[in-house]
């Protein structure tokens, strides 16, 4: 995963720490006090404050595969003697020695599940982003500087209630990650993930993902293609246009949206509109951060979805069932004639 225009951070910010971490600041430099007794004069130089590199940890590359036209595996082992503890849905930064680049800091979510033998995978999509292209051209055996992993984590807080996770292009990263990891430590609850892509080249990861399906029945993928070739016996269209009909219910489930920001929009503000609460609606968007949706479009969404269980405030707006709240009293505190 990777956004060269926003970070993986999503709403909320950055959740507690990992033992041995501090709480992730906003910015790529800190700012480190000088040590012992400070001279009382302001302009003295030992008052100076020093300027520090957080992008002070090391990876080394240990594997590279191309998984399709674009998209890249990366893996890493991490060669600091920094703790080194994440969990899904954390992410990593990445810092280019190259002072060519324009863009030579960007964040990229861990899409191996957490492990003890300080070693991560990047899933990177080639669609221009300078430091993509940077990593895309390094060898095994070649060094990256980095900072963190920090974020927040996926996993759900409780073990009870169907997980949805829908995701478009890299944003099944993190999937990679939380899946595994969840059915691992014995998670029963149904998991379905939604994968939206464009074309049928774009496909890839289908091995880990069957592999996944076949050792754990509660797990289900299925993919579907906006721009399909004839012959394709998958889903046809975007995600807003092909999950709506397959959710029968809507209540007792989390839901987890990951990729485009503008399929996140959508689909959130629809959930919201049907019922979900947005306290289990999980958001990351990748790009397009500042879509906002026109209202022929969520209205177009809301058709689709087939589910009725919960009680829809939108629907409920709509047929005019909302009545206007009436004042019991008068200002003098007599009770109003409400005849």
């Amino acid at each position: 995963m990777t956004s060269e225009q926003t970070g993986p951070g999503g709403e909320g910010g950055v959740g507690p720490p990992l033992p041995g971490y501090g709480r992730v600041a906003g910015r790529d430099i800190d700012i480190k006090p000088p040590e012992g007794e400070l001279p009382v004069s302001r302009g003295a130089p030992e008052r100076k404050l020093e300027r520090v590199n957080r992008y002070d940890r090391r990876a080394e590359l240990t594997e590279r595969q191309v998984l399709c036209e674009g998209t890249l595996s990366l893996d890493f082992e991490v060669i600091d003697v920094q703790p080194f503890h994440f969990a899904p849905g954390y992410f990593i930064a990445v810092q280019a020695e190259d002072e060519s680049l324009d863009k030579r800091r960007s964040p990229y979510c861990i899409t191996s599940p957490p492990n003890t033998d300080r070693s991560f995978r990047l899933l990177i999509r080639l669609a221009g982003g300078e430091l993509s292209d940077h990593l895309s051209d390094l060898e095994v055996g070649d060094v990256i500087n980095f900072r963190g992993p920090s974020g927040r984590s996926m996993i759900p807080k409780e073990d009870k209630g169907e997980l949805v996770l829908l995701a478009t292009g890299v944003g099944v990263g993190p999937f990679l990650s939380l899946c595994p990891h969840l059915l691992g430590r014995g998670f029963d609850r149904p998991i379905r993930l939604f994968w939206g892509l464009r074309h049928l080249q774009d496909l890839c990861l289908v091995q880990e993902l069957d592999t996944l399906a076949r050792a754990h029945p509660n797990f289900e993928y299925r993919i579907s293609l906006s721009r399909p070739p004839p012959g394709w016996d998958g889903l046809h269209g975007r995600l807003t246009e092909t999950v709506p009909e397959l959710l029968d219910t809507l209540g007792g489930k989390r839901f987890y949206l990951v990729g485009n920001g503008a399929m996140i929009e959508e689909m959130a503000t629809v959930l919201s509109d049907l019922g979900v609460d947005q306290r289990h609606v999980y958001q990351e968007a990748y790009f397009n951060v500042r879509y906002r949706p026109e209202p022929a479009t969520l209205t177009e969404i809301r058709s689709r979805f087939v589910a009725t269980d919960l009680f829809s405030p939108f629907a409920h707006l709509e047929a005019q069932l909302f009545m206007p709240e009436v004042p019991a009293t008068t200002r003098t505190g007599t009770r109003r004639d409400l005849a």
